[in-house]
């Protein structure tokens, strides 16, 4: 088609500011309904299916959304979410802590808060249970009574009852007047601070076990420390330095369970025990950032008796009564518009000026994403006049368009004469009966409650082209025939232009820094990558521009670093027999020297971190480069360095051990160290029952 066809694009965020619109905003390169993060069900963990697991009566998340469940006798437990694979941590009967404990997880160690105990505050380490410190004291001489944990990367924050006493009975109490307070410890068991209110105390004489789940608490890494009260139903917040900030009363019903999202969004629990034949009303709350705006969580429904929010603002739920924890993530919804209610956008564009007088407008054409349940809807109309009769009155039409103070609902309907029938989902549409100089466009949006419309491309076509013009006079002399004619050769114009518009953009296809998606994908094939969901587009990119030298160096230690440094982000450590043949040659160093590397000459291990390869898919996919990559005849070994130390296997200094000070032990041949043996620590050296725990992981000989 030699004919010269103009167009006007919208493909730019400054395109669309041009113009009026409702509920629309620019997002994954496209124009959209504006979208809001409300949580939903990610997945559900059925507690009755892992073997073994008792009535779980608390929970905390660990490093790479690992559950830690506590029983009700007393054992803890380590889910992994993606392996789906569950372990007893520590051997029953420790007696280190009891069902009644309350926990919370760090890096390297669990932290227990268990009124019954002796310690009633303690650190053990995840990997052998060491106790690396215990604490029974609050302040100087007073005695520590938890009845909530919570923790954040610098420290502990345990509410207790202050003020106790002995009762008739023996039993602890706590006084009318006695106060609470939460106990901030450092993550060592040092440097303590007590955050007291001077209206938070008891209002009548209680037995302190009567007290077990009154008390929740939540903190925000390194913002405000939050307590709620389940009996007076107050939410407490304090400063990191502290200082109380407010006292929110909440409503009078049962909650249970406290947490805080990284934006400081609060949200609490509804433990009401309903009927089982009545509707289930109860949700977590969310009570905004300052515990008094109350708004439903819609993504669950059901008993919620604790509740956890990891470092992905993923939130947990333990239902207690369906012995379930349900996993809500942040997923994203289709706003409403304000205007209507619906979940819709709009969008009136300002006129398109072709410079001419009875211009036939053409076409035009959208590049977008219009997923199932969503509709786009274009309605147009043209003039030779940039003004109009609008609501009676005679008005330039881009100046009523921008006028802020008409809502562009009002500005819609005002037009309404002029709008011809909407075109819907049109990616590529005629323009019937528009001639004139100017053109207007409405754009409408109409999105459910999870997806939207993407318009990322508007194109529109100018002045009206058509094959009906290659054709002899004859089939034009017949007005219905002609336009229906040149209905049907429009298809065929359409094809001719995407090829050519397609033939135009080729050198973008093969270019891996402008392609994405699928496309990036296919690139990755030509150079043998498996790619899949585990892989990201930067990785892919990367994988491309280095292609020439993996190849050159495929097969060398040089190539395979190189390739495993692109997956993982961090250069691997490769062990190659040469290196510890001396090794296998001294007796005493040959079965260990086996086992770690292997006896084979032919074969090489690879080291890396276990946080680069997060899950079993991940090391799979790892395997397999190594296997394609390696030279014929060879075998190569993939290990995961644990970030602890062991004694006689991957324990390398400085890589996934360090030694925080020097040893204070002097060892010779006669003597040897077990594995799992803690030798030192800041400021608790040399203490029996806190460092070695005879007959529990360690051995005196």
């Amino acid at each position: 088609m030699e004919q010269e066809i103009q167009f006007f694009s919208r493909n730019r965020p400054s395109d669309w500011e041009a113009g009026a619109a409702s509920n629309l905003e620019w997002a994954e390169g496209g124009l959209r309904i504006c979208q809001t993060q409300k949580y939903g069900i990610a997945r559900t963990v059925r507690l009755t299916e892992l073997e073994g697991v008792g009535e779980v009566a608390a929970f905390a998340i660990g490093r790479y959304g690992r559950i830690y469940l506590l029983d009700d006798a007393g054992n803890l437990w380590l889910y992994d979410q993606e392996n789906r694979y569950h372990e007893l941590l520590f051997p029953p009967g420790h007696q280190l802590f009891g069902s009644y404990a309350m926990m919370a997880v760090g890096d390297e160690a669990v932290y227990i808060a268990d009124p019954d105990s002796v310690t009633p505050v303690a650190a053990y380490s995840l990997s052998n249970g060491q106790t690396y410190w215990s604490r029974d004291e609050a302040e100087e001489g007073q005695p520590l009574h938890p009845l909530a944990l919570s923790a954040d990367a610098e420290a502990l924050y345990v509410v207790t009852a202050v003020d106790v006493e002995d009762g008739a009975d023996g039993e602890t109490i706590v006084p009318a007047g006695g106060r609470f307070g939460i106990l901030r410890i450092g993550l060592r068991g040092g440097r303590s601070q007590l955050f007291l209110d001077e209206k938070w105390i008891n209002k009548e004489p209680a037995k302190l076990r009567h007290m077990r789940h009154r008390f929740f608490t939540a903190v925000r890494t390194g913002g405000a420390v939050y307590a709620f009260d389940g009996h007076t139903h107050i939410l407490y917040a304090f400063a990191s330095d502290g200082e109380l900030q407010s006292r929110i009363y909440l409503p009078a019903l049962q909650f249970a369970g406290l947490a805080v999202d990284a934006a400081g969004q609060l949200y609490i629990g509804d433990s009401r025990i309903i009927e089982e034949e009545g509707e289930d009303d109860r949700f977590v709350l969310n009570l905004g950032t300052t515990g008094e705006q109350i708004a439903k969580v819609a993504g669950f429904r059901g008993k919620a008796d604790q509740l956890q929010i990891d470092a992905k603002d993923r939130m947990y739920i333990l239902n207690g009564e369906q012995r379930t924890i349900t996993m809500l993530e942040m997923q994203p919804r289709t706003m409403e518009r304000l205007e209507t209610g619906s979940m819709e956008g709009v969008h009136l564009t300002r006129a398109f000026d072709s410079t001419e007088a009875e211009t036939v407008w053409h076409k035009v054409s959208l590049l977008a994403r219009i997923p199932e349940e969503t509709q786009l809807k274009i309605s147009y109309f043209s003039s030779d006049r940039d003004s109009l009769m609008v609501d009676g009155a005679y008005m330039h039409i881009d100046s009523y368009l921008l006028d802020p103070d008409i809502a562009v609902t009002d500005k819609a309907r005002a037009l309404a004469p002029y709008w011809s029938a909407p075109i819907i989902n049109p990616k590529d549409a005629l323009l019937a009966d528009a001639k004139g100089r100017y053109l207007w466009l409405k754009i409408e949006w109409i999105g459910s409650e999870r997806k939207t419309p993407l318009l990322q491309r508007l194109r529109v076509h100018y002045p009206r082209a058509s094959l009906l013009t290659y054709l002899p006079a004859l089939y034009q002399e017949d007005p219905q025939s002609r336009q229906f004619l040149e209905r049907f050769l429009s298809l065929f114009g359409t094809l001719f232009m995407s090829v050519e518009d397609r033939i135009a953009e080729l050198p973008r296809i093969f270019d891996s820094d402008l392609a994405e998606g699928d496309l990036l994908r296919w690139l990755g094939t030509w150079v043998g990558i498996e790619v899949d969901e585990h892989w990201t587009e930067s990785q892919i990119r990367r994988f491309l521009r280095d292609a020439p030298e993996l190849y050159r160096y495929r097969g060398t230690r040089r190539g395979i670093a190189k390739m495993v440094e692109i997956y993982t982000g961090e250069p691997p450590f490769i062990v190659e027999f040469f290196e510890y043949r001396q090794m296998r040659e001294m007796s005493e160093l040959r079965e260990m020297t086996d086992s770690l590397y292997g006896s084979h000459s032919c074969s090489f291990t690879v080291l890396v971190k276990p946080e680069h390869v997060p899950t079993d898919k991940h090391r799979q996919m790892l395997q397999r480069m190594l296997d394609q990559h390696k030279p014929a005849f060879t075998e190569a070994r993939l290990i995961l360095l644990e970030p602890w130390m062991y004694l006689d296997m991957h324990t390398y200094m400085g890589v996934n051990t360090q030694l925080t000070e020097p040893s204070l032990l002097t060892l010779d041949p006669r003597n040897s160290i077990p594995n799992s043996t803690l030798l030192i620590d800041v400021d608790r050296d040399r203490r029996m029952d806190t460092h070695t725990r005879l007959e529990l992981d360690s051995e005196m000989e």
